[in-house]
């Protein structure tokens, strides 16, 4: 781990900055709506968080993203790891034109800046989805940031570190996870680990059906449909993979006169059949809708 003092000669590296040109996205809700849970807001609405081994400032101005870090001589392996995260290829006319007439959020799809459905790293997360469970975005943020913290340190601030690889997490053990804050999760992460430390490549799941990767996430401990879904979205490239939590079954159900006793799994395969490829981004559509309208009280 680095010293302080080393982190300190790291940051006075040249600053570099890139930029992307997308069509108008929400970055807040993109960032911190609960796909990714390493990023931090600043008061002027711009983002700081981890990307690979660097720190990134990340801010939107329009149809423009600009992202600053350090290590000029990086650039361009930053800019092609920003377009891969953010997912700048997207088809964004096709996607309008899927989903702009559904009920409920299709308008926001239409003419708002969009819900981004990102290309994380896989392994993060898996991290990050198995200490989801039973929690809220706050507290995911405070456990990733500790889980974090057992790897190397690019940065001053609290949760500047590179999220450590599963043989790590293994030598650390499920005591020490729970020490840190993992509670019950703890014993998921520390056991899958294990099964990944000889195998960490789980983006190889991205060359196999929506299926067959599911059915691989879900042989590890603590990952069933929903954690599954959310890494196969979110990570793997399966835009077919539809989350199904409380929120997003309320709203199916309301926008789309569901049955009230409707199984989550039938849930799921409904919106595979209706929104093909774009299931992901309908899903974090159908999240927020149903969050405000709990906020708002409607």
């Amino acid at each position: 781990m680095k010293s302080v003092a080393e982190v300190s000669n790291t940051q006075k590296r040249e600053t570099a900055s890139i930029t992307l040109d997308l069509e108008p996205f929400d970055l807040q809700q993109t960032l911190d709506g609960g796909q990714a849970f390493r990023w931090y807001g600043n008061d002027d609405g711009s983002f700081r968080g981890i990307l690979g081994s660097h720190i990134v400032a990340i801010s939107c101005d329009g149809a423009t993203v600009s992202a600053e870090f350090a290590g000029s001589e990086e650039r361009d392996r930053v800019c092609r790891d920003m377009e891969d995260y953010l997912v700048a290829k997207t088809d964004v006319a096709k996607l309008r034109a899927v989903l702009a007439n559904e009920p409920g959020f299709g308008s926001l799809v239409a003419e708002m800046p969009l819900i981004r459905v990102m290309r994380q790293d896989p392994w993060e997360c898996l991290v990050s989805f198995i200490c989801s469970q039973n929690s809220n975005i706050p507290r995911i943020k405070q456990m990733v940031a500790a889980v974090a913290r057992m790897g190397w340190r690019i940065g001053a601030e609290d949760w500047a570190f590179e999220l450590p690889d599963p043989k790590v997490v293994v030598d650390a053990g499920e005591m020490h996870l729970r020490k840190i804050g993992l509670g019950y999760r703890a014993k998921h992460l520390a056991l899958t680990a294990e099964m990944l430390a000889n195998w960490s490549n789980l983006g190889e799941l991205r060359n196999a059906s929506y299926y067959e990767a599911r059915e691989a996430l879900m042989g590890f401990p603590g990952v069933g449909p929903k954690v599954a879904d959310c890494v196969l979205a979110y990570s793997l490239d399966k835009g077919e993979a539809f989350p199904v939590d409380v929120h997003v079954r309320r709203a199916a159900i309301r926008l789309y006169n569901l049955d009230d006793d409707v199984k989550n799994d039938a849930v799921g395969e409904w919106a595979r059949d209706r929104f093909g490829e774009y299931a992901a981004w309908a899903q974090l559509y159908m999240f927020r809708d149903e969050i405000n309208r709990r906020i708002n009280g409607a």
